[in-house]
């Protein structure tokens, strides 16, 4: 793309003495720069797009196709800045929630961490401060991104949701919690629904928290749910909720459930409790056609009701993860349609990891739908296979819209990131470096989106936490 380099040399003039040290300034600089025509892509006023901004700026036009990469085009040494060939500088003077800086990064896993420290729009400068990690590549044609997690988000109390943190519970040391729902309770409370993961996934529980406000929760150590009382799971095996629990018509919730079979491979089922939490029906498998039996390997992801449909997605399981899918079907009876197979009116695969691009390029494994001023999104979530962009063999979430019956990639996606290696300056966030965990649970309340997620570290694999984005 670049063929041409011109090393500019400029000898600073300096005085009569020969005893004085020489300034040189080094500039390097491609004049060829090759103009890049984007499409055009305007978001409607009121629409869950305008929330978010772009965090993590990987290419010039579309993050997820990744064609026009962002790459340095000058270098100037003595001022230590650059330019590229990103032209919508005025974006990176936004600066994170708690006024956490923009930083260029490279490599995988953001291997090479540089914080970002002015931005001169008139001539295009970045200039760059400390590098908190790796060695830059600072020539000409190099690829960078340019990334700050915190203009969309920040992290609810800047620490894993509960303090203490727990790390056992009645049935004794587990690995993680990760979320599985949220419910509003008639009083204005809360509970969240909070799967417990013992060993490397031997065994999954479900307990629960609770809170008054969305901010400060308490683990309450009290099991709501094992294997041991499912007639169709593994003895001493999984099952955990996902997605938040759909509210039904006499005020009860169906939880969806992901349960682990005798032979080890998962299937499909449901619940409903009470806003208290008793089981008002036991868990039961889902019939529906292709998502039951012990051959099959697949767990449900979501659920909701739009439009006088309900709309469910699943996840299907393959032993090469890049091959893993998730699917959406439209279903006019409820109970028909999970009880019987019945009431289907489609079946759509949305995402396939080895057919895909950008983020999106490895396991498919979470998904959870978000309605927003009527109108229905998706927060799909990606693992890319490794790569050398920061999102390599991490979990991060994007955003799809539906619009005229067909799901459509936001490009700027994915739009919640982890934090990665910023620990390195911002120490508060050294739990929080890993991917972001399933199963994501949203909830919007006073003018602001809460997700409860969980950041990946080494040990324990996971911190449950939450996110606050302001609406």
């Amino acid at each position: 793309m670049y063929k041409v380099l011109l090393l500019l040399v400029v000898v600073l003039i300096f005085s009569c003495s020969k005893d004085d040290p020489e300034e040189i300034e080094i500039i390097e600089e491609n004049p060829n720069e090759e103009i890049i025509n984007c499409e055009k892509e305007d978001f409607l006023s009121g629409s869950f797009n305008k929330v978010f901004t772009n965090t993590l700026i990987s290419d010039h036009c579309d993050n997820i196709k990744r064609e026009n990469p962002i790459q340095i085009l000058q270098y100037d040494q003595g001022n230590n800045r650059i330019k590229t060939n990103y032209k919508s500088l005025d974006q990176l003077r936004k600066k994170g929630n708690e006024n956490q800086s923009w930083f260029m990064v490279q490599g995988s896993e953001a291997s090479t961490i540089v914080e970002i420290l002015d931005i001169d729009i008139t001539n295009g400068w970045i200039s760059l401060g400390t590098t908190y990690l790796g060695k830059p590549n600072y020539m000409i044609g190099a690829s960078i991104e340019l990334f700050n997690p915190f203009v969309n988000y920040s992290i609810i109390n800047n620490r894993p949701l509960f303090d203490p943190y727990p790390t056992s519970v009645s049935e004794g040391n587990f690995n993680y919690i990760q979320p599985g729902g949220i419910i509003e309770k008639s009083d204005g409370s809360y509970v969240l629904l909070t799967p417990v993961v013992f060993g490397a996934h031997d065994k999954r529980s479900i307990y629960y928290a609770t809170s008054t406000n969305l901010e400060d929760w308490t683990f309450e150590n009290k099991k709501l749910l094992g294997t041991e009382t499912i007639p169709f799971a593994k003895t001493s095996g999984n099952v955990f909720s996902t997605d938040n629990p759909l509210k039904l018509d006499d005020g009860t919730f169906l939880v969806l459930l992901g349960v682990q079979q005798p032979n080890g491979n998962y299937t499909s089922a449901y619940m409903i409790i009470d806003e208290d939490l008793t089981i008002i029906k036991q868990p039961t498998k889902i019939m529906i056609s292709g998502w039951n039996g012990p051959e099959q390997n697949s767990f449900p992801l979501a659920i909701t009701k739009h439009n006088d449909s309900y709309r469910i997605l699943l996840h299907r399981r393959f032993p090469n993860l890049i091959d893993r899918e998730v699917h959406e079907l439209i279903v006019t009876d409820l109970f028909d349609a999970l009880n019987n197979g019945g009431s289907i009116v489609s079946s759509t695969m949305i995402q396939k990891g080895s057919t895909s691009s950008g983020y999106l390029r490895g396991k498919a494994d979470d998904a959870t739908y978000i309605k927003f001023n009527n109108e229905l999104y998706i927060l799909l979530a990606g693992e890319e296979r490794s790569s050398s962009y920061l999102t390599s063999n991490n979990r991060q979430y994007g955003l799809m819209s539906l619009e005229k019956g067909i799901w459509k990639n936001d490009r700027r996606s994915p739009i919640l990131v982890n934090p990665v290696n910023l620990y390195k300056k911002y120490a508060t966030y050294n739990w929080a470096w890993d991917h972001l965990g399933a199963f994501i649970s949203p909830i919007r309340k006073n003018d602001n989106l809460y997700i409860f997620m969980a950041f990946g570290t080494d040990n324990p694999d996971y911190f449950i936490s939450g996110i606050k984005i302001p609406l």
